[in-house]
């Protein structure tokens, strides 16, 4: 007999939905979760926003109340790593040297932060971001230092930008591209956004990337690739993130941008799940197979995957959503949000408040609501019809989704 039924790789929300999932059908068997956080699963959005500025406090991070793991009968191993993984015994090692057998495993083993590979990276100073303990030392560590340069132009990178300014903190924003957000938004939009940056009083700087970082007495110097250079005290590197895919390819699983699961979350083999940015999987209602890094995605397929382990057949039809503030300005999103589709924007006030409908041959693939209250199941219900649309039917379809 197994040691556990179900073993849970993973701290964050997909797991503790796992969870959820695993108790709503089977509230009895024995059930382990394994990760290597200090804390219990917790919400990161909050920790490039409502963490800042004083709308979400600590009490508020927790994905499960205080207490529910010891109410529900399930094992939670904080500061332990799976490091090994055994799919024929149905086995798992970690980091203590600790081995165990499973019935059913899920793996929620997310994601981490793509790492600068140039001289210097690794100084004193220079900060990545997906913990809690990341925001802790960046939220102590900014209120010594007049000024910090942000690198990137992903939507957290610009979070943290606007955060820091409006902590007081003098901002350089560098970036790679001609403008912010390139993969998502359409160039009038991106450059707009990156004068509105300016209007903060943050430096942005584009089409530059580092090439060294050196110490200089109390500062830190970096370089570019063209031979500038930024003064500053404290770096934040935000070049997106990569699946933590190490244990599942190691193990023989199939992977690709992601662990491959099917649409019930379940991998190549029988008896192991997937479920979060980790995977890769197939949307349902956008017929493609996709990675998504958001809290919604996350939430949902977590809760699928732990069902179906407890023996229910869902199918994730789940459309993502995707929500995210810079400085006032608000956005909301669901489905394909990609550049290099046409994009039809309806302005309410041009390039500040509007709606912008993604398509492929006039068929709306994705939703962006800049600025605007978001009624997104409409949204969703516009993009799960995939059928053809004309100007003046977005038009229209515009002022439904923004009420």
């Amino acid at each position: 007999m197994a040691d556990y039924e179900y073993v849970i790789v993973g701290g964050g929300v997909a797991a503790a939905s796992a969870l959820e999932g695993i108790r709503a059908h089977d509230r009895d068997a024995r059930v382990l979760a394994v990760s290597r956080e200090n804390h219990a699963p917790y919400h990161r959005p909050p920790l490039s926003k409502g963490l800042w500025n004083g709308t979400t406090s600590f009490e508020q991070l927790s994905v499960l109340p205080d207490g529910w793991y010891a109410d529900h009968g399930v094992e939670l191993r904080l500061r332990r790593e799976v490091v090994e993984l055994d799919l024929e015994a149905r086995r798992v090692w970690d980091d203590h040297g600790a081995s165990l057998s499973y019935e059913k495993l899920l793996l929620a083993t997310g994601s981490r932060p793509r790492r600068l590979e140039v001289e210097g990276a690794e100084l004193d100073g220079i900060h990545y971001f997906r913990q809690l303990e990341d925001y802790l030392r960046l939220s102590d560590d900014q209120q010594r230092v007049d000024h910090v340069l942000v690198v990137g132009n992903g939507f957290l990178g610009l979070e943290l930008a606007a955060a820091l300014r409006q902590a007081g903190r003098e901002v350089t924003l560098l970036f790679a591209d001609e403008y912010p957000l390139r993969r998502v938004l359409p160039r009038d939009l991106g450059m707009r956004v990156a004068e509105f940056y300016r209007e903060q009083g943050i430096e942005a700087v584009s089409g530059e990337t580092i090439a060294r970082f050196q110490r200089v007495g109390t500062e830190l110097v970096a370089t570019t690739q063209n031979r500038n250079e930024v003064t500053t005290q404290l770096v934040v590197v935000d070049l997106g993130t990569q699946p933590q895919t190490d244990l599942a390819d190691a193990a023989g699983l199939e992977v690709g941008m992601g662990i491959e699961v099917d649409d019930h979350a379940r991998t190549t083999n029988s008896h192991v799940w997937a479920a979060g940015e980790v995977t890769e999987f197939p949307c349902v209602p956008l017929e493609r197979i996709m990675r998504v890094e958001q809290w919604d995605h996350a939430r949902e397929h977590g809760r699928v995957a732990g069902e179906n382990m407890a023996g229910a057949d869902l199918v994730y039809d789940h459309l993502p959503r995707h929500d995210g503030r810079l400085f006032d300005r608000e956005w909301s999103a669901a489905g394909d949000i990609d550049a290099s589709l046409a994009v039809h924007a309806v302005w309410r006030e041009p390039l500040e408040s509007g709606v912008l409908f993604y398509l492929r041959e006039d068929v709306v693939r994705g939703v962006m609501l800049w600025n605007l209250p978001a009624n997104l199941d409409r949204a969703r219900a516009v993009i799960c019809a995939a059928r053809a649309t004309s100007s003046s039917e977005r038009e229209a379809l515009a002022l439904e989704i923004s009420d």
